[in-house]
């Protein structure tokens, strides 16, 4: 079987042997910590449903020492799967993370390849010791910069491949996931999801010099940049905790003062990401190029958590404060968009609000992996996570099929694929397995059939999150909170439109197609050639941009780098920076403006956490829309409108904005509202998703005439010759509508 994904009508499709197909897979993994062979029930339940591709678990103890391989399992756990399904095929999903090695031979056998941790407040003189003792609690597994690990997984995947062509299973796997770090995600755990940081192992060090020598070339530019006039590309190092968990101004690094923490989270991103893609490529060059490779990698939707989110380890406050994103390399997504080598993007689906009334997403940029031609896979993993609390940890079982439905939708309307969780340890609840079993056939029909319609996307918002941000931000997870983590499954879903997310760098390359608002979430951080690049394709043809916070707060290339001046720089709205530290709230003060018009006066809304620095508006020719609320109670302009010649732009001194303000911003700038009930929304050329938590009398405004509106899930017809229809929505319940020009497949 060859395997590849291709442009297919507006979206990035898994193709078999040359043909499209609807990436469903079902993941037979337990789940329960043991390598165990798959539940051959539950595999031949999935082939009865249509579901032929299998994600399944492949390494484990296959890998006993330095060239040394025992494959023995190979072939019964996969022959298991095919007795029950006879047209099954495997996606391979290896984890190479040293921890798990068959009686830790690697970790014993390699001590100084181990990455090394250090705790937040060590100083230069902690790490020195740490070096010279290192304790074992501190070495986990292996450092991303061993020459040692990554060149013995490649010889690892060449011996693998080898194996299953030699067992005559080869044309039966599609595809391998290369994984490192917990649960093969390419996150470390202890070293960047708790107050430990590293890299300080002789691995690491010698590959950040390496990393610093071919960035600056000459001594006397680094040190310029790192302003030190004693370092050298012989004695500078990755920077000690104290450093790393710290910051010169409030949310954000100095690039004059802490270039050299900056430096190591790129290089860090740049390395992660060149090691995922060597192995990638190792795939590619063993299979001729006719088999995916892929990773759970670029949550950067996602990071702000911790391990305390998660409930493990020692509870402690200072812990749940810091987010994960800097310290575990995914980062270097931009990279790996870039690569031809990489087919597919897998992830759970967003943790913030999982349950009836919140969003299903992936955690990476959805729109930027289908532009740059790479498939996103959704790990529906519902039933695993609430079955880990007795009573639903997320939904009452009754909610269920609602959540599924849901998570479908959100698949469909953006061409993604989707993964399934049930295993012999998180099986379906008895009481809905017959009607779950039911609805799991007609969504694999549904998506087979959807891969013949155009599935380009039709949003007019585009929501932009700039990586390289990120490296100029705290470790703190305050603004990653505030700002993307909550209000992108809370807020955004519930504007009444669909929206489409990009990286912002995808805009300043001049990828984007046009829309008529853009929403820009953390760009902090901008650079002359971005301000420039913003400047051509969003202010211009009667567009409209929001700017949430401190957008272009950093600018490396004007002194001071960070400074008020910059952010009214951009935005064309005059800003003041307030000089103490604390939360704010905000609230509307004009009730007269097309944005606010419709928005009740107890609204409020929060950053969540205290912030510095903080900002409000002083801007006579700006039209004050709201006011933001700080220490002291000072009360001073938050949220304001200013319009020009060809554009209007909108700032806002909070990181985030409620729906009801986000509709109104739509409403302003043109946007086509389906619906203004606050419902978690999505829509294409020839779909309306709907879910609610309320139910309750809707009445949806199409963007032009359709013949006929079918409900999907429910299989009847709803309304014909239309551009608006009216329907009753049942509590916590999702609706899929269709309106396009082909007939939808038979049950």
């Amino acid at each position: 079987m060859r395997a590849h994904v291709r442009p297919h009508h507006g979206a990035p499709t898994l193709f078999l042997n040359d043909q499209p197909a609807f990436a469903n897979f079902h993941l037979l993994s337990p789940f329960d910590g043991e390598y165990r062979a798959p539940s051959r029930p539950i595999a031949r339940k999935f082939g009865q449903l249509g579901i032929d591709l299998y994600s399944i678990d492949a390494s484990g103890p296959e890998w006993i020492g330095p060239g040394q391989y025992d494959f023995s399992g190979v072939e019964p756990r996969l022959r298991g799967v095919l007795d029950e399904n006879p047209a099954a095929h495997f996606l391979f999903r290896m984890n190479f993370e040293t921890r798990g090695s068959p009686n830790n031979w690697w970790n014993s056998t390699y001590p100084d390849e181990l990455e090394l941790l250090g705790a937040e407040g060590d100083d230069e003189a902690a790490v020195a010791a740490l070096r010279s003792n290192p304790p074992a609690e501190r070495r986990i597994a292996q450092s991303y910069a061993s020459q040692i690990w990554r060149a013995q997984v490649k010889d690892l995947l060449r011996a693998y491949i080898a194996h299953l062509r030699d067992i005559g299973l080869y044309d039966r796997v599609i595809g391998f996931q290369l994984g490192a770090g917990v649960v093969s995600e390419w996150v470390k755990g202890e070293g960047d999801m708790t107050p430990l940081c590293g890299d300080y192992s002789a691995p690491m060090q010698r590959h950040f010099r390496s990393w610093l020598r071919r960035t600056y070339s000459h001594e006397k530019t680094l040190q310029q940049a790192w302003g030190d006039a004693q370092v050298t590309f012989d004695t500078a190092d990755v920077p000690a905790p104290r450093r790393q968990f710290s910051t010169q101004h409030g949310q954000f690094r100095d690039p004059e003062r802490e270039r050299c923490v900056i430096d190591y989270y790129i290089c860090l991103a740049e390395l992660t990401s060149d090691v995922l893609l060597d192995f990638c490529q190792t795939v590619k060059h063993e299979t001729d190029g006719d088999k995916l490779a892929g990773a759970f990698y670029g949550y950067l939707m996602e990071l702000s958590w911790n391990l305390a989110f998660f409930g493990f380890g020692e509870i402690r406050l200072d812990g749940v404060e810091y987010g994960t994103l800097q310290r575990s390399g995914h980062l270097g997504l931009s990279r790996v968009l870039r690569s031809p080598h990489f087919d597919f993007f897998v992830s759970p689906y967003c943790y913030p609000f999982r349950g009836v009334g919140g969003d299903g997403q992936a955690m990476q940029p959805s729109e930027t992996c289908r532009l740059h031609g790479k498939l996103y896979l959704f790990e529906e993993d519902t039933l695993m996570h609430n079955r880990f609390e007795p009573e639903g940890r997320m939904q009452p079982q009754s909610d269920t099929l609602e959540i599924y439905k849901r998570n479908f939708a959100y698949c469909l309307t953006r061409g993604h694929g989707i993964t399934w969780l049930q295993s012999s340890i998180y099986r379906e609840y008895p009481e809905i397995e017959k009607e779950s079993d039911a609805l799991l056939a007609r969504m694999q029909t549904l998506g087979a059939w959807a891969t013949q319609l155009d599935r380009a996307p039709n949003a007019e918002i585009a929501v932009l999150l700039d990586d390289e941000s990120y490296f100029y931000s705290s470790l703190r997870n305050d603004l990653g909170i505030a700002g993307v983590f909550y209000p992108r499954v809370i807020d955004l879903p519930r504007i009444g439109a669909p929206h489409d997310v990009y990286l912002l760098r995808d805009l300043v390359e001049g990828r984007l197609p046009p829309y008529k608002l853009y929403i820009f979430l953390n760009a902090y951080r901008l650079s002359r050639g971005q301000r420039e690049a913003i400047a051509r394709h969003v202010k211009c043809a009667g567009r409209t941009a929001v700017w949430l916070h401190a957008p272009g707060y950093i600018y490396d290339d004007a002194a001071p780098a960070l400074d008020a001046g910059n952010v009214s720089g951009i935005t064309g709205i005059r800003v003041r920076r307030t000089e103490q530290p604390w939360s704010m709230h905000a609230h509307v003060t004009n009730v007269q403006h097309t944005i606010t018009r419709d928005v009740p006066q107890d609204l409020f809304w929060s950053a969540q956490r205290s912030l510095y620095p903080t900002f409000f508006v002083d801007d006579p020719q700006a039209t004050q829309l709201g006011q933001v609320v700080t220490a002291l109670g000072r009360c001073k302009p938050g949220l304001a409108v200013r319009e020009f010649d060809g554009w209007r732009s909108i700032y806002s001194a909070t990181p985030s904005l409620p729906a009801p303000i986000w509709r109104g911003i739509a409403r302003y700038a043109g946007v086509h509202l389906y619906s203004e009930a606050g419902d978690v929304l999505y829509a294409t050329r020839d779909f309306l998703a709907v879910h609610t938590s309320a139910g309750g009398a809707r009445r949806f405004q199409l963007p032009h005439e359709v013949r006929a509106v079918v409900d999907v899930f429910a299989q009847r017809e709803i309304a014909r010759t239309c551009t608006s229809f009216a329907v009753e929505l049942p509590r916590a319940s999702t609706t899929l509508f269709y309106f396009g020009d082909r007939a939808l497949p038979a049950t």
